[in-house]
């Protein structure tokens, strides 16, 4: 059923952007082949698979925008799978401010990405630097993410983005960005959130500090008085290239499946963790970056507390090649976790990129006892043509007590644009 609903949208998409010449569309096309073991790092059980991704957007002069997202797969775990994360279509009212938008479309806010089947509407208020936002529908998981599905959901959101040009020489402030957010979400039960972000920056007018931001962050769950996540970020730009941020972070991570990078880098934990890190960065000449931070982690109760460190360095001193390295660590007790990480960038030609990360760490964990890992990760990218690309990528990581993890896949990727030109009147 869902092909069949795949299939008639995308006619209609493409029927509607060649019936009327105003109309321009724009989208890619992703094919893919790939062979893993990354879902199951505790069992050794595989998977080979197929899928075709397109995302393909229609607008005209008038307002009018239509959009599709979709995905088909074919594997060897799960059979043939189809979906459709977006549909819809979206119409600016100039006369009263707004956009109208219906159907499914995405959505990224405390409860994950997500798919809304529903309806928006945005006023915006642009001589005063405000806008609104009204929305509401059904909410569908997004696979491979930590997203919720439910009943029905509603909420609505206040933004202010104010140009306060306040000069003084304590703490100037030239912006103000001020959101709030009031949500609804109904499944067997009834949760109530509460969103506030504020961020003010500004630029000092004397010698020994350039620049700031400060940025704060939280969402409350109002029914059990608990925030769900929390951050605050100071930033202080010292010179142009000396840089001192202090961050503080209550969450837990949306994405349910880690990246190569993140499986080494200390800070990332599936589960729920308050983190404080001091972080400096410097670039010394154009060419040569490098950056030393401290960090604390909580984790599951007060109890549970750890500290680390992290340094690195950035080189782009030849012209096609851009190199870093990465040592990160944090210890909790008797757990325990360091690596080092190596990732090198380098342009073949003008139609070729390669990419090597490589990585080594070795953990120590109430869980599973001590595990030694060592992985690499290489992906290859070829313009075969101005608008076709083809990628190759694989990665390896050999464990000494869990499970070894493998990825290999090849895509080809092509990108469609057929842009006209407004016709004056």
């Amino acid at each position: 059923m869902k092909s069949k609903a795949l299939f008639i949208s995308t006619c209609l998409l493409m029927s509607v952007s060649n019936v009327y010449g105003a109309w321009n569309w724009s989208g890619a096309l992703k094919s893919k082949v790939q062979a893993d073991n990354r879902y199951t790092r505790y069992v050794n059980n595989a998977q080979v698979f197929g899928e075709v991704w397109g995302n393909f957007e229609a607008f005209d002069n008038d307002g009018w925008r239509t959009a599709i997202d979709f995905v088909a797969r074919e594997g060897s775990k799960y059979g043939f799978q189809g979906d459709i994360y977006q549909l819809y279509a979206e119409k600016k009212l100039k006369d009263w401010h707004s956009t109208v938008k219906a159907g499914r479309f995405q959505r990224s806010d405390s409860l994950g990405f997500y798919s809304l089947d529903g309806a928006s509407l945005l006023y915006e208020m642009p001589e005063y630097g405000l806008s609104f936002n009204a929305y509401a529908g059904r909410p569908t998981r997004q696979e491979d993410v930590r997203s919720v599905a439910g009943d029905w959901l509603y909420g609505a959101e206040m933004m202010s983005h104010q140009q306060i040009n306040w000069h003084n020489t304590i703490l100037p402030i030239d912006t103000w960005l001020l959101r709030f957010g009031f949500q609804q979400f109904h499944d067997e039960h009834t949760s109530t959130r509460l969103t506030l972000a504020n961020t003010i920056s500004g630029e000092f007018k004397h010698d020994f500090l350039h620049a700031y931001e400060l940025s704060f962050m939280s969402t409350l769950e109002a029914g059990t008085g608990v925030f769900e996540e929390v951050f605050t970020s100071v930033m202080l730009d010292i010179t142009e290239d000396s840089r001192v941020r202090f961050n503080y972070s209550l969450y837990e991570p949306k994405s349910f499946y880690p990246t190569f990078k993140e499986k080494f880098y200390s800070e990332y934990y599936q589960g729920r963790q308050d983190l404080f890190s001091l972080n400096f960065d410097q670039q010394l000449t154009e060419t040569f970056s490098y950056h030393v931070g401290s960090k604390r982690a909580a984790r599951k109760s007060e109890h549970d507390i750890g500290y680390g460190f992290d340094v690195g360095v950035k080189s782009s001193y030849f012209r096609d090649l851009v190199v870093t390295a990465d040592f990160d660590m944090l210890e909790f007790g008797k757990s325990s976790t360091y690596n080092i990480y190596f990732s090198h960038q380098y342009s073949i030609s003008s139609n070729s990129l390669l990419n090597l990360n490589l990585a080594y760490s070795w953990d120590t964990s109430a869980l599973y006892g001590e595990n030694r890992g060592a992985g690499t990760e290489l992906k290859y990218r070829y313009k075969l043509y101005s608008d076709v690309f083809l990628d190759l990528s694989g990665s390896y990581i050999v464990n000494s007590r869990l499970n070894d993890e493998y990825l290999v896949g090849l895509q080809v990727t092509w990108y469609f644009d057929n842009f006209q030109a407004k016709v004056s009147d």
